[in-house]
C-alpha cells in the first residue's frame, strides 16, 4: 500500500478506520516465508553477543506466520477512535478519546523510535475511566510525522521543535482545549521536553520515562576514578552517588557499549537504512526486534511478542521506516541544546530504560521536578510493558498537581 493511497490533504478532523487490504497482507506473509535464514550460526556458540540470536529470529518468524493474526490486531486497533488531520501541511494521524467525566484532565501521549501509537492502546481504558476517586484524562494519543498513519514531514531538517508545535496546535486548535499535560519516551520525551517550556503555556505538567541530561560540570570530576580498577572505583562512588544511582550508571554503559550500535546509521545515513529496509519484514523484524529485546524488561519480553510483531506490522504496511528514521540525523543539535523545562516535571524511572541519570543530574538542569517514581519493573517502553505503572503515576502527578488545571 502506497502512501498517496492512505494520507489525504484534509482541514479538519475526519474518522480514520485502519483498514490494510487482505492482499497486502498475503504478500506480507509471503515475504515473511520467502525470506532464507540461516540453518545454524555463522560460527559455533555465537549469540546475542555478535547481534541478533538466529533461534530467537527463527522463532519470531515462526510465531508471525504461524500464531500471528493481524486483521485480529486491527480490529482492536479499532475499537479506538482514529481521526485524521491537516497542520501545516502534514496529515497527521491521532487517536482521540475523551472521557465522560468533567473534570478530566487533556493528556498527549507520544512515542519515540522504533515505536507508535499502538504503544499505548492498554492505557486508554484505565486513564479514560479509572476507578471512582481516581483522576480522569482525555487521552489523545498522535503518530510522529513521518512514522504510522502519519504522512512524512514536509522539508528537510523538521526537528522535535515542529512535531511540538504542530501537536500543541492539535491540541488546543484543533481539539479546543485550553490547557493539557503531555507524557513522553524516546522521541517523545524531547518534544515533550519542548512542550515544557514557556513557549506552550497550554501545556501546563510533564512526564518523562525518559530523561537524557548532560552530565553537570562537577560529575567529570568523578572521570579519573575510571582509571581505577572496579572494585575500587565503586568504592569510591558509593560515596558519590546511592546504590541505585550506580546501577543506573551500569544500565547506561552497556546501553552505549552493546545497544547502540543502530544508531550510528540512522544518524548519520538514515536513508541508507531506510531504504534497505523499506519493503523487508525480515529486515525490520531483525533491526527492530533487536531493539526491543534490548530495552524491554528480560521477564516481560514473552509477554508483549504480539504487541512487537503488531508495531513491526505497522512500520512494514505504512512503509514508514525510512522516514521515522530521520529524527536521528535531524534532532542532533537540538539534543545537544540541553532544553530546559520550566514546567513542573514528573520523572517515571523504570530499570530497563535507555538512560537513567541520577536525580541530582536532571534537578541541576530542570528546577522544577515535582515527581519522581523509581519502579523495579519495566523498560523503555512501560505503556506496553507495565501500563498500569504508567497510569498511576500520571494518576499521582494530577492529584498533587490539580490545580494547574483548576482542580483542588
Amino acid at each position: 500500500m502506497q502512501q498517496s493511497s492512505v494520507f489525504q490533504d484534509i482541514s479538519s478532523p475526519r474518522p480514520f478506520k485502519v483498514d490494510i487490504p487482505t492482499d497486502e497482507v498475503e504478500r506480507m506473509r509471503r515475504l515473511i516465508s520467502d525470506t532464507r535464514l540461516p540453518q545454524e550460526p555463522v560460527v559455533p556458540e555465537v549469540g546475542w553477543d555478535y547481534g541478533v540470536d538466529l533461534a530467537w529470529l527463527q522463532t519470531m518468524r515462526d510465531a508471525w506466520l504461524n500464531e500471528y493474526d493481524w486483521k485480529k490486531a486491527e480490529r482492536e486497533m479499532n475499537h479506538l477512535n482514529h481521526f485524521l488531520v491537516t497542520i501545516e501541511s502534514v496529515s497527521v494521524h491521532f487517536i482521540h478519546h475523551p472521557s465522560t467525566r468533567p473534570d478530566a484532565v487533556p493528556i498527549l501521549l507520544t512515542h519515540g523510535w522504533p515505536g507508535s501509537f499502538w504503544e499505548f492502546h492498554k492505557m486508554v481504558e484505565p486513564l479514560t475511566n479509572p476507578p471512582a476517586g481516581q483522576p480522569s484524562f482525555h487521552v489523545v494519543i498522535p503518530s510522529l510525522p513521518g512514522f504510522g498513519f502519519s504522512g512524512p514531514p514536509p522539508k528537510k531538517m523538521w526537528d522535535m521543535q515542529d512535531n511540538a508545535r504542530i501537536l500543541d496546535h492539535l491540541m488546543t486548535g484543533v481539539l479546543g482545549y485550553s490547557s493539557y499535560m503531555a507524557q513522553g519516551g524516546d522521541w517523545g520525551s524531547i518534544m515533550a521536553t519542548v512542550l515544557g517550556s514557556t513557549k506552550f503555556p497550554a501545556c501546563k505538567l510533564i512526564n518523562l520515562n525518559m530523561c537524557g541530561v548532560s552530565p553537570p560540570k562537577t560529575a567529570f570530576l568523578t572521570l579519573p576514578l575510571f582509571a581505577l580498577p572496579t572494585s575500587w572505583r565503586q568504592w569510591m562512588m558509593s560515596f558519590i552517588y546511592t546504590e541505585e544511582e550506580q546501577r543506573d550508571f551500569s544500565r547506561t554503559v552497556d546501553v552505549v557499549k552493546n545497544i547502540l550500535g543502530y544508531f550510528v546509521p540512522q544518524a548519520t545515513r538514515p536513508l541508507s537504512i531506510g531504504y534497505a529496509l523499506y519493503d523487508s519484514p525480515m529486515g525490520l523484524l531483525v533491526w527492530i526486534g533487536e531493539r526491543y529485546k534490548d530495552l524491554v524488561d528480560p521477564e516481560i519480553l514473552p509477554c508483549v511478542r504480539e504487541d512487537i510483531l503488531t508495531t513491526i506490522s505497522i512500520y512494514f504496511f505504512t512503509h514508514t521506516f525510512h522516514s521515522a528514521a530521520l529524527p536521528y540525523y535531524e534532532n542532533a543539535g537540538l539534543v545537544k541544546k540541553n532544553l530546559v523545562i520550566t514546567k513542573p516535571l514528573g520523572l517515571s524511572r523504570f530499570p530497563f530504560d535507555v538512560n537513567i541519570p541520577p536525580i541530582s543530574w536532571v534537578k541541576a538542569l530542570h528546577p522544577n521536578v515535582v515527581f519522581v517514581q523509581r519502579h523495579e519493573r519495566g523498560g523503555h517502553f512501560p505503556g506496553l510493558e507495565v501500563p498500569e505503572l504508567l497510569v498511576g503515576d500520571l494518576r499521582e502527578m494530577i492529584v498533587k498537581n490539580g490545580a494547574l488545571f483548576g482542580h483542588g
